[in-house]
């Protein structure tokens, strides 16, 4: 027997066990690499999205301070401010979608969380509107885009309602 052959020294029966235990653990991998690729849980998932979603609760309090009263003034100068704190607002909460999107999806809940986004540009799309219209003193068009903000606010909340969001849930007074 050569000195570099030890495998000869090793009794058939711990080969077979050994090459079994191999083979299970093999066996075992696949579920975990799937496990791995579904992504979060539900509840990991708003963890990670709520903290994305104050921060952008926080900013907007920050930019749409006083803008109800602009918004409602006569005055075109504030007509203009408030146009323009709407279109800031816009610009942030579009900012925040994205980090939204970039955040791992539950696979079971990728559908609806493609849907919620699609929700929430409307509601960007809108808040933009509602600033360029007010901008221009357009006052019939700027209340219609206010009702279309909240329309698709609500629809974003209805997709996204079995989550239990808090900050990335959507009020009116989020926006004015």
């Amino acid at each position: 027997m050569a000195s570099g052959d030890r495998s000869s020294n090793v009794p058939a029966v711990v080969k077979r066990t050994l090459v079994a235990a191999i083979s299970v653990a093999a066996l075992a991998l696949p579920p975990v690499a799937a496990a791995a690729e579904e992504g979060p849980t539900r509840a990991q998932y708003v963890e990670q999205v709520e903290p994305i979603c104050q921060a952008n609760t926080e900013a907007n309090k920050r930019i749409l301070k006083n803008v109800k009263t602009k918004a409602r003034s006569r005055v075109p100068a504030k007509l203009k401010q408030a146009g323009g704190q709407f279109i800031h607002a816009s610009a942030v909460f579009g900012e925040t979608v994205e980090k939204l999107r970039a955040v791992p999806r539950p696979s079971a809940d990728d559908a609806r969380l493609l849907k919620w986004f699609t929700q929430l540009g409307i509601v960007q799309a809108k808040l933009r509107a509602l600033g360029v219209a007010l901008k221009a003193d357009e006052e019939i068009k700027a209340a219609h885009e206010q009702i279309r903000v909240e329309r698709a606010s609500n629809a974003a909340n209805n997709v996204s309602f079995v989550f239990g969001f808090r900050y990335c849930h959507l009020t009116p007074s989020r926006f004015v």
